[in-house]
């Protein structure tokens, strides 16, 4: 019997966003995710932040999230883990690196970041469908309402208070942390799912 995949977002849920109190976080239902874009019209990552130089300025320094490893560790021996980030293509040296470094690459079958130019939520939500994704866990609340009204799938919601009080589907999960994901999936002890009061900021 086949070990089912979970596929897990990177900032915000495996490390610090850039803004420490995460405000970049999408609350954006309204409008649903484009899933293709012609090649004319996507994106070319010159800016500075897509150098070399750039990406490890954004990228390098961030730490990781409270006990991401512990988690990660037991997740791993009841999930296929597969890492989907929005971050484009062109971060995978700096993203492959900041894993290497803080011993979590090992976790991982794969590493998916965004080579389509389309948006975190598009992107996302193009892989799902391909992959037939059915459990993700996520920190952006444009990204779980949308997985979770496409298909029947489970996010598990990494409780910040940007992505509090939005009319989630009952697919999403809310929780405080990674480690929260595991203790349900794995059946053992573990805080009850938040109500949007608890966040990892306080």
């Amino acid at each position: 019997m086949a070990v089912p995949e979970l596929t897990v977002d990177m900032d915000g849920v495996l490390c610090r966003p850039v803004s420490w109190f995460n405000f970049v976080i999408s609350r954006n239902i309204v409008n649903s995710p484009v899933l293709s874009l012609p090649a004319r019209d996507r994106p070319r990552y010159h800016h500075w932040a897509e150098t070399w130089f750039g990406q490890r300025i954004r990228y390098a320094w961030r730490p990781p999230m409270p006990g991401v490893r512990e988690a990660l560790a037991s997740l791993s021996t009841v999930r296929r883990l597969v890492l989907l980030s929005g971050r484009p293509e062109t971060s995978r040296g700096a993203t492959e690196e900041w894993l290497q470094r803080r011993g979590l690459r090992e976790y991982f079958s794969e590493v998916l970041l965004n080579d389509r130019g389309l948006s975190n939520a598009g992107f996302k939500l193009a892989i799902a469908r391909e992959r037939d994704v059915r459990e993700h866990v996520d920190d952006d609340g444009r990204v779980a309402y949308f997985l979770t009204k496409d298909a029947p799938r489970t996010v598990y919601l990494i409780a910040w208070r940007g992505n509090a009080g939005l009319p989630y589907p009952s697919g999403v999960k809310r929780v405080t942390c990674l480690g929260d994901v595991a203790a349900r999936i794995l059946g053992g002890p573990g805080a009850e799912w938040t109500n949007g009061q608890t966040v990892p900021e306080g």
